[in-house]
């Protein structure tokens, strides 16, 4: 059944303070100031309530877009080659992501902080995520597996289990100087390249 018009402007006006939202979150310690949102994209703070209902759920849809915008970043990085050049491009992307000192990927690595520490609501989406991340990189590694890239007795699963976290290790490394993060995310190559 088709959209209609008024809802499609209100998809679009959710999306509008979304977006709003996570610049305004990326730029500031605080979880988000429905005044400075609204009316950076001309609306009220009624427009935020009434899309979002809290600022806990703005806060969550936050964590969801940002993940969002990650990974079709990732995944996009890693759809062609081989399984071992998929992998090895995902793992590549987001070293580099991750060690680019953006406000966005600061702002991840807060909400991840917190989805572990002041915000349970958010452990819930974490996990959820870490669960679709294990699945994606060991059907990397199946992949290379089938096309010979990869080897045959690794274990896919826990091979995905051990990518994945590395890879939270390395949005952590945000907090290290540029060249530390760099080291760490080519060691990890290497011993990708020794492993698989």
């Amino acid at each position: 059944m088709p959209i209609t018009a008024r809802q499609a402007a209100g998809i679009r006006t959710r999306q509008e303070l979304l977006d709003a939202a996570i610049g305004q979150m990326a730029t500031s310690k605080r979880a988000g100031n429905f005044d400075e949102i609204a009316a950076s994209v001309g609306l009220t703070k009624g427009a935020i309530y009434h899309h979002f209902g809290s600022v806990d759920q703005l806060v969550q849809e936050v964590f969801k877009e940002s993940i969002r915008l990650h990974a079709d970043r990732v995944v996009a990085a890693s759809e062609t080659g081989t399984g071992r050049e998929r992998l090895q491009a995902l793992i590549d992307i987001s070293a580099l992501l991750y060690g680019s000192d953006t406000a966005f990927y600061r702002l991840l690595l807060r909400l991840h902080v917190e989805a572990g520490s002041t915000r349970p609501a958010l452990a819930t989406i974490a996990r959820r995520v870490q669960q679709s991340q294990r699945t994606y990189m060991a059907g990397l590694i199946r992949a290379g597996q089938e096309d010979g890239s990869i080897r045959a007795d690794i274990d896919a699963a826990a091979a995905g289990e051990m990518v994945n976290a590395a890879l939270q290790g390395m949005l952590v490394q945000q907090l290290e100087a540029p060249e530390d993060q760099r080291r760490a995310a080519e060691r990890f190559g290497d011993l990708l390249e020794v492993l698989l």
